[in-house]
């Protein structure tokens, strides 16, 4: 079943970011009060990228979110210094494989990506999304320098009053090499950008009133369940 395919990888990516080696503690690098965001990092052994974490609050409906992730047409104008993204195939409903690029300041030269996207949901409708590069997927660009790892997720869990906490957690390793300056801006601006962004495009009508079959699915799994213990 492709819902369980997708817990199952879920599940998989969720505790290989959980047992990197050498893990510091999460710092709080930002926080913009009035948008409620807040920008967490902390470092992953020798790696000169730290690993990000931005929280914010956002009154939406879950599968909002999914509709959005869902429309890679609109991914540039939220999605920080994207500047392309294209689903290149999708194996299910829910798991895709995209190729995006991400610009840098000159003369530094732009990274590309192929990122597979799994979704899944449990039964309290906490949906999350994992991100995993593949740089493998295809030969590489001459024009780009290849990111070899991105590993990460979005989670969008259902809060009291119709709000929903949104975590976008990131480690990557850019590839190359990358000044200091850079690097620092990369981790603290691109989920606070990104989720600043998600706050004014996630009210557009079109992603509201939706409903996800995967999503229902893990509530329905939950109810067997009880109803069997009941039994």
């Amino acid at each position: 079943m492709n819902w369980f395919k997708s817990i199952t990888a879920a599940a998989a990516v969720s505790l290989s970011m959980a047992s990197m080696a050498d893990v510091g503690p999460w710092e709080l690098e930002a926080h913009d009060k009035d948008k409620d965001i807040k920008v967490f990092t902390r470092t992953v052994g020798e790696s000169p990228l730290k690993e990000f974490k931005g929280v914010t609050n956002i009154k939406a409906d879950v599968n909002a979110f999914v509709a959005l992730l869902k429309d890679p047409d609109v991914a540039t104008e939220w999605m920080h210094n994207v500047v392309e993204f294209n689903v290149i195939e999708s194996p299910s409903d829910t798991e895709n494989v995209v190729y995006t690029v991400n610009h840098t300041p000159w003369p530094v030269t732009n990274r590309d990506a192929y990122i597979r996207s799994v979704m899944s949901a449990n039964a309290s409708g906490v949906v999350t999304s994992t991100i995993k590069a593949e740089p493998e997927f295809a030969e590489l660009n001459d024009d780009y320098i290849r990111m070899p790892q991105i590993l990460g997720a979005w989670t969008f869990s259902p809060k009291e009053e119709g709000m929903v906490e949104v975590t976008y957690q990131v480690h990557a390793n850019p590839g190359g090499s990358l000044p200091d300056w850079l690097v620092n801006a990369i981790v603290v601006e691109t989920p606070l950008e990104t989720l600043s962004n998600l706050q004014e495009v996630i009210t557009n009508e079109k992603y509201q009133n939706q409903t996800f079959a995967f999503i229902e699915q893990a509530k329905m799994v939950e109810e067997a369940v009880a109803d069997a213990v009941v039994e």
